[in-house]
Formats: structure tokens, sequence, C-alpha cells
């Protein structure tokens, strides 16, 4: 197994289900197509395209969002199989999901007003102390406000309460790579959903230490290296996993779960 780099998603991934990640990073295996999964990415397109795109008119909502669904429509054309979220009296499905992401821009746009935007999208990669493989990020927007001063925000578009480590894993990389060394950063989850009253979420990043952000990295990636591949079942979250069908434990020994899930085979037996 080699891994050039670990980034927040991927320790994530790994934290919450071993096997999931071992499905999806080394056995490569098909994803289920989702509905929020494009919800998300459109709302963040449109985002960079109205702060790289200052004076063009604004593609529609529509246009963003089909696009992507387009593309999943070629993978699997049977939107009945599609993951979503939302009520079940009324998921963000079609017109609905459409509707999440107008709403979720919408929010964006008055949270924008009050900011002056330094960078979008900006890609972070660098060594932390203690941990053996780089890490890497990208940060959705590094900003001014005029009276928090600068801030590392990142856009959230679902309703699940983020923990606060991946602000932390920019504000320490900024740190180690010497990039706004002199600056100290607020951390603000931007939360997008229309479920939220309240836009921001803050994260105090003004004692993040590397050395304590790269040991989390490191004792994630030593199970990664003895190759533990454990499943972890919880209702929750198999319901909204993308290698549920590729799982022997979550779909049982069909043709495609035996041929994706080697779990047993390739790490230590569970």
């Amino acid at each position: 197994m080699t891994i050039d780099y670990l980034s927040y998603s991927q320790c994530k991934s790994y934290a919450s289900c071993p096997r999931s990640w071992y499905l999806g990073k080394l056995r490569l295996a098909e994803e289920k197509q989702t509905w929020y999964i494009p919800m998300g990415s459109a709302v963040h397109d449109m985002i960079e395209y109205h702060l790289g795109e200052p004076g063009q008119a604004m593609p529609s909502a529509e246009s963003f969002f089909y696009h992507l669904i387009e593309k999943q429509l070629l993978i699997e054309p049977d939107t009945s199989t599609w993951l979503y979220s939302g009520p079940e009296d009324g998921p963000y499905v079609k017109e609905r999901a459409l509707q999440h992401v107008k709403d979720c821009f919408e929010k964006a746009l008055s949270f924008l007003s009050e900011l002056d935007v330094w960078e979008v999208e900006y890609e972070l990669k660098g060594d932390l102390p203690g941990c053996e493989v780089p890490i890497k990020g990208f940060v959705d927007i590094i900003a001014e406000h005029p009276k928090k001063g600068l801030v590392i925000i990142d856009w959230k578009t679902g309703t699940t309460k983020p923990d606060n480590f991946q602000l932390e894993t920019y504000a320490a990389l900024l740190k180690v790579t010497g990039e706004y060394q002199d600056n100290s950063f607020q951390g603000r989850y931007a939360m997008l959903s229309p479920a939220y009253k309240s836009v921001t979420r803050y994260v105090d990043l003004s004692g993040i230490e590397p050395e304590r952000v790269g040991k989390k990295y490191q004792e994630v990636y030593d199970q990664m290296k003895r190759k533990i591949y454990r499943a972890d079942p919880n209702h929750f979250k198999c319901n909204y996993c993308f290698q549920q069908d590729n799982c022997l434990l979550n779909a049982g020994p069909t043709e495609r779960s035996e041929y994706y899930d080697r779990s047993e085979q390739d790490g230590i037996p569970y």
C-alpha cells in the first residue's frame, strides 16, 4: 500500500469506517450515486464562479446542477437507487434538490457580502510534525472580516454538524508552510442549509499546535499501514455509505461485493 499524502476527508472516511475507506481508496470500487454530492458541488462551483468572474453574468443554478446530474446518469440511469438526504416526506431529490442549491447559494452571497476574499479553493500541502506523510487540503475561502480579521471558511450545504478538525488541519498547514504566518486566523463553517438560522459556526484556531494535528493523522496512518479494514456497522452511517453495495457485511455475498470486498485476504481478517 502506497499513500502519497493524507487529507482530512481520507482521515474522516477511515475513522468512520475502515472498510468503506478500503473499498473506495484501495479497491477503487464504484460508488453509489447520490443527490447530495452534486448539490454541494454545484453550490461550491457557483460560489467559485461568482468570485472568479466578477462582472460576468451568472449562469443559472440549473446549468451548474444538471451538468453534474447528467454525468451521474451515465453511471447509473436509475435515480431511484441514488442516495438522498432530507426528510422522508420531502427528500432533496429532483426539483427539491435544485431548490436547495439555489437557497444555499443565496445564503452564501449574503455571507460573502461582509468579507474581503483573498483566496478561493486555496491548495495547501505540507509536512506536519509527527506525521510521516504529507497532508493536503483545499481551503474554500480565506478572507478578511472587518471585525474578526482573517478567517478560514469552509462551506457546508448539509445539516450534519461538522467537527473542528478540518479547519484545524488548514490552520496547522498554514503555520508550517509559513503562509500568513504573521496573522492569526479564526475558523468559520458557513452553514448554508436553510435548516440553520445562523450561518456561522465559529471554531477557535488561536491555540492550534501543528504537532497535535500531525499526531492525529499519524495515528490513522498507522492503522492504514497495519491494513486494518474492519467494517464499522452503524445503521445511520451504512444508509449513507457510498460503498454499501460493495461491502460483504452490508450487502451480503453478492457477485459485486465478493469481487470488491477482499478485506480478509488483503488485511487483518475480522
